[in-house]
Protein backbone atom coordinates (compact mmCIF):
# COMPACT_ATOMS: atom_id res chain seq x y z
CA UNK A 1 0.00 0.00 0.00
CA UNK A 2 1.44 3.36 -0.92
CA UNK A 3 2.03 6.03 1.67
CA UNK A 4 -0.60 8.27 0.06
CA UNK A 5 -3.26 5.57 0.26
CA UNK A 6 -2.38 4.78 3.87
CA UNK A 7 -2.41 8.48 4.76
CA UNK A 8 -5.74 9.00 2.99
CA UNK A 9 -7.29 6.03 4.77
CA UNK A 10 -5.96 7.18 8.14
CA UNK A 11 -7.27 10.69 7.47
CA UNK A 12 -10.69 9.28 6.51
CA UNK A 13 -10.73 7.15 9.68
CA UNK A 14 -9.74 10.15 11.78
CA UNK A 15 -12.59 12.21 10.28
CA UNK A 16 -14.99 9.29 10.84
CA UNK A 17 -13.93 9.14 14.50
CA UNK A 18 -14.49 12.88 14.83
CA UNK A 19 -18.08 12.50 13.61
CA UNK A 20 -18.57 9.43 15.83
CA UNK A 21 -17.05 10.88 19.02
CA UNK A 22 -20.34 11.96 20.61
CA UNK A 23 -22.06 8.63 19.94
CA UNK A 24 -22.36 5.75 22.37
CA UNK A 25 -19.06 4.35 23.64
CA UNK A 26 -17.76 1.42 21.62
CA UNK A 27 -14.55 -0.59 21.51
CA UNK A 28 -11.82 0.22 19.01
CA UNK A 29 -12.62 -3.01 17.15
CA UNK A 30 -16.29 -2.03 16.86
CA UNK A 31 -15.27 1.39 15.60
CA UNK A 32 -13.07 -0.16 12.90
CA UNK A 33 -15.99 -2.43 11.87
CA UNK A 34 -18.32 0.60 11.69
CA UNK A 35 -15.73 2.46 9.61
CA UNK A 36 -15.36 -0.46 7.19
CA UNK A 37 -19.17 -0.66 6.81
CA UNK A 38 -19.25 3.11 6.24
CA UNK A 39 -16.56 2.78 3.56
CA UNK A 40 -18.53 0.05 1.77
CA UNK A 41 -21.71 2.13 1.82
CA UNK A 42 -19.77 5.15 0.59
CA UNK A 43 -18.27 3.16 -2.31
CA UNK A 44 -21.73 1.84 -3.24
CA UNK A 45 -23.21 5.35 -3.21
CA UNK A 46 -20.30 6.71 -5.25
CA UNK A 47 -20.79 3.95 -7.85
CA UNK A 48 -24.50 4.79 -8.12
CA UNK A 49 -23.72 8.47 -8.50
CA UNK A 50 -21.04 7.70 -11.08
CA UNK A 51 -23.59 5.76 -13.14
CA UNK A 52 -26.05 8.65 -12.89
CA UNK A 53 -23.37 11.14 -13.84
CA UNK A 54 -22.36 9.03 -16.84
CA UNK A 55 -26.01 8.90 -17.97
CA UNK A 56 -26.24 12.68 -17.62
CA UNK A 57 -23.07 13.22 -19.64
CA UNK A 58 -24.38 10.85 -22.33
CA UNK A 59 -27.58 12.91 -22.57
CA UNK A 60 -29.78 10.15 -21.12
CA UNK A 61 -30.93 12.22 -18.14
CA UNK A 62 -33.44 15.03 -17.91
CA UNK A 63 -34.17 17.65 -15.26
CA UNK A 64 -36.33 16.53 -12.36
CA UNK A 65 -39.81 17.98 -12.19
CA UNK A 66 -39.91 18.33 -8.40
CA UNK A 67 -43.59 19.30 -8.26
CA UNK A 68 -44.60 16.24 -10.28
CA UNK A 69 -42.37 14.02 -8.14
CA UNK A 70 -43.90 15.36 -4.92
CA UNK A 71 -47.41 14.81 -6.33
CA UNK A 72 -46.56 11.17 -7.08
CA UNK A 73 -45.08 10.69 -3.60
CA UNK A 74 -48.14 12.20 -1.94
CA UNK A 75 -50.45 10.01 -4.07
CA UNK A 76 -48.56 6.84 -3.14
CA UNK A 77 -48.55 7.76 0.53
CA UNK A 78 -52.28 8.47 0.39
CA UNK A 79 -52.89 5.09 -1.26
CA UNK A 80 -51.03 3.41 1.59
CA UNK A 81 -52.89 5.48 4.14
CA UNK A 82 -49.68 7.03 5.42
CA UNK A 83 -50.05 10.49 3.89
CA UNK A 84 -50.63 13.63 5.86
Amino acid sequence: MSTDVAHNEIQAFYEFLGRRINGPAITPEECVREFRAYEQELRRAQAELRDSHDEFVAGKAKPIDVDSLMDRVRSRLAERGTGQ
